[in-house]
């Protein structure tokens, strides 16, 4: 969606989009083209011919200088409640509804949407998001393909233009980068390997300050990444390692490390998964993905912090070469792990990830997972576990800054109890897997395991990563779950 920003818009528009309260006491003088609207309006809603709960949307016909004009409205609920996903909503339908009405040019009255009791940053970055997010579509292996949606908003804003334009260009960004991580996340996975992954991503950064390194199966192996290798081996397309350096800072200041799960595709390995289990397993490199976005939005808004990113990447499958239960693999920090579980790989393969993480001696290390069903049944599909290990205070943050961009996160307890559980191996210093219960506090601590000392976060997004049915932030599919999260919380850490 093109926005336009006190842009002059041509006067055959036929569209206008205005806010309307729930409360008709809370609608205020609204003026466009010199003309005030306020009495059809009032007329309108007291007829029930538009409505103001949150999100409906109505239309009607308005005639602004005798000439006729489509208007449409969206309703804003009561004014003095409405808060970040309130607008989510609000302008989420506002756009899926243009998008199926397949409307091209519309001009929105901005200041029908502004009101005293909520901040214009809210109201103009949901905008600039739900422009990208809302209207997401992947088709790009369809024959039967709609033309790509790219309509203009024409925008008047009376004061503080710059600021309203510069809040919309911001949440443009992070919906663009959302979207770039769905677009990974929906690639099918006989197309999106490893090295096809890695190279894309090398490719999404080209001529931009972000450097990215790739280390292909040989060198994994030859650098001892012996937990990366294991998994990836069962496979003719041998894993990546994937680095991303963003360096905001002119000094040397700790990195802020973030880790990504990036198994393309995940059949379980000899611990198959059922017919059913193993679709939608191309959804196994959301955090890896999420983590590409995150890096991209921090060099878009050029954060003044320095990041390091980590990528581990494989498919888990099964051939003569592939690991198998009662394996045992050393790990990139020495240690020695029997396998008894093939299906729980992303912990493996993460404890590769976020030890070598910790040779860039970062400030603290936050990792994002499609990990375990455990934390689904502990939280349901719609919230993401959260674990620290010496982090504690990091992690409240960033709870609380979730709640503020409408993402349910919430902590899960590292115990003595997993501690002890990871080393429960006859043979070997640690073991992947338990019979037991706590299965997402089990495998939390054996990624934590892997950072030492240095403060760290395990974020288990198996639940949100994707949704099966459409919501006003998008389609189903990959949802960019946590990107709006840790964004906002980098933006604090400068």
């Amino acid at each position: 969606m093109k926005i336009h920003v006190n842009s002059t818009a041509h006067n055959d528009i036929h569209n206008i989009i205005v806010g309307i309260p729930e409360h008709i006491n809370q609608l205020e003088n609204i003026n466009y083209n010199g003309q005030s609207l306020i009495e059809d309006l009032q007329t309108l809603k007291q007829n029930h011919i538009i409505q103001g709960g949150i999100g409906k949307i109505a239309t009607s016909i308005i005639y602004i200088q005798e000439q006729p004009k489509r208007l449409i409205t969206v309703g804003l609920g009561n004014i003095k409640q409405l808060h970040y996903a309130d607008f989510l909503k609000i302008w989420g339908n506002l756009f899926q509804y243009l998008k199926q009405e397949f409307i091209t040019e519309a001009e929105l009255i901005l200041s029908s949407f502004l009101n005293k009791y909520i901040n214009d940053s809210i109201i103009a970055k949901t905008l600039g998001l739900q422009s990208e997010q809302s209207i997401y579509q992947f088709d790009n292996y369809r024959s039967d393909k709609r033309s790509p949606y790219q309509p203009n908003l024409y925008i008047s804003v009376n004061q503080r233009h710059e600021d309203i334009e510069s809040m919309i260009k911001e949440g443009k960004i992070l919906g663009e980068s959302i979207n770039i991580a769905r677009d990974f996340s929906q690639i099918p996975p006989n197309i999106l390997t490893p090295q096809y992954f890695a190279e894309s991503v090398e490719q999404l950064f080209k001529d931009t300050s972000v450097r990215v390194e790739i280390k292909d199966g040989q060198t994994i192996q030859d650098e001892g990444f012996g937990l990366l290798h294991a998994v990836g081996k069962g496979s003719i397309h041998s894993p990546r390692l994937i680095t991303l350096s963003y360096q905001g800072r002119q000094d040397d200041a700790d990195p802020i490390a973030l880790v990504g799960k990036g198994i393309t595709y995940d059949s379980g390995g000899y611990s198959i998964k059922s017919k059913t289990g193993m679709q939608t397993m191309k959804y196994d490199m959301c955090g890896a993905a999420n983590v590409v976005a995150m890096i991209k939005v921090a060099h878009q808004l050029a954060l003044p912090i320095n990041i390091i990113g980590v990528i581990a990447s494989a498919e888990n499958m099964i051939n003569e070469k592939a690991m198998k239960p009662d394996d045992v693999f050393t790990a990139f920090n020495g240690e020695t792990v029997e396998v008894l579980n093939t299906d729980a790989e992303g912990r493996l393969v993460l404890g590769d990830a976020v030890a070598f993480a910790t040779q860039f001696k970062p400030q603290v290390i936050l990792d994002f997972a499609t990990l375990t069903g455990a934390a689904i049944v502990a939280l349901g599909e719609d919230k993401a576990a959260a674990f620290e290990s010496h982090a504690s205070n990091q992690l409240q943050e960033i709870l609380k800054l979730a709640k503020n961009v409408d993402e349910q996160v919430f902590e899960l307890p590292i115990t003595q109890t997993e501690r002890q559980l990871i080393k429960n191996s006859d043979v070997a210093d640690l073991v992947n897997h338990t019979n037991g219960q706590g299965k997402a506090l089990f495998a939390a601590s054996f990624i934590s395991h892997f950072s030492g000392s240095i403060p760290h976060m395990h974020f288990d997004i198996a639940g949100p990563a994707t949704i099966n049915k459409m919501s006003y932030k998008g389609p189903k599919g990959p949802t960019g779950y946590m990107i709006p999260t840790i964004i906002e919380w980098l933006k604090t850490m400068n």
